[in-house]
């Protein structure tokens, strides 16, 4: 199946995006999320740190980077996803740039960050733009920071499966998907990426091993967060659930 979705294009409608990650299942995995980034924070003494959110979008993530970080800037491709993000955002710089392109907004040359994070970047990119981003991200991270992403929509999670079936039989037209909707995403294709990469992964997390999509969800929001949490404070079985936290570094001999 091609995968000829521009990533670049295709996330400008702010308000749409918005809605978006405003569903039951989104927010759920959000919530998990943000409890473990809340202890990475703790363990690197974030407020003392600098931070660049690479694809900030409409600023969901920059809004809560703001407030561990003693510096935060997002970076976005899309002038209408940035302007959404700086109505949220109370202290974060933006500057609307490709750091994968030869004309890097001028501001943004020469900076290295303690923390690069990119949240629903990987699995949404296609392969291309997953490389270039790769090899472009080491240029902005200090040699002892972190890059901090996240992939939805795990292979290997039960809803991946699920996606990759309806791909490999070509149902997601038929049922009103696109292509997007059905791609995945796991860490063998990180692990292939970061091969030619001064980046290796540290640590990852798993959120999300409970079925669920959009505003479906087989358990009420409170029972369902509570078990959830369990599983992803513990990391029980995170190679299977739906959202996967990746920490990265550079390797020592960068």
């Amino acid at each position: 199946m091609r995968q000829d979705i521009d990533y670049r294009n295709v996330f400008k409608d702010a308000e749409a995006y918005d809605t978006l990650t405003r569903s039951k299942h989104v927010r759920l995995i959000y919530e998990l999320e943000r409890q473990v980034l809340q202890k990475l924070f703790e363990q690197i003494r974030s407020t003392q740190k600098s931070v660049m959110d690479f694809a900030c979008g409409t600023g969901r993530w920059t809004r809560v980077l703001e407030r561990h970080c003693k510096e935060t800037l997002g970076v976005d491709v899309s002038a209408q996803m940035v302007a959404a993000a700086r109505e949220k955002c109370s202290k974060a710089e933006f500057i609307v740039t490709d750091i994968t392109s030869d004309n890097v907004d001028s501001r943004l040359c020469h900076r290295k960050f303690d923390v690069v994070t990119a949240f629903r970047f990987y699995k949404n990119a296609e392969e291309p733009l997953r490389r270039t981003v790769t090899e472009a991200i080491p240029k902005y991270l200090k040699n002892d920071g972190l890059f901090i992403f996240d992939l939805h929509l795990n292979t290997f999670s039960f809803m991946g499966m699920l996606a990759c079936i309806i791909r490999s039989l070509r149902l997601y037209r038929p049922l009103g998907l696109t292509n997007l909707t059905v791609r995945t995403i796991s860490l063998h294709t990180i692990r292939e990426l970061f091969k030619n990469s001064p980046l290796e992964i540290i640590d990852y997390y798993g959120m999300g091993l409970l079925p669920g999509r959009s505003n479906f969800t087989i358990l009420p929001a409170k029972p369902l967060y509570k078990l959830e949490s369990f599983f992803t404070r513990r990391k029980v079985l995170r190679n299977i659930s739906y959202n996967i936290i990746v920490v990265a570094g550079k390797t020592k001999c960068q």
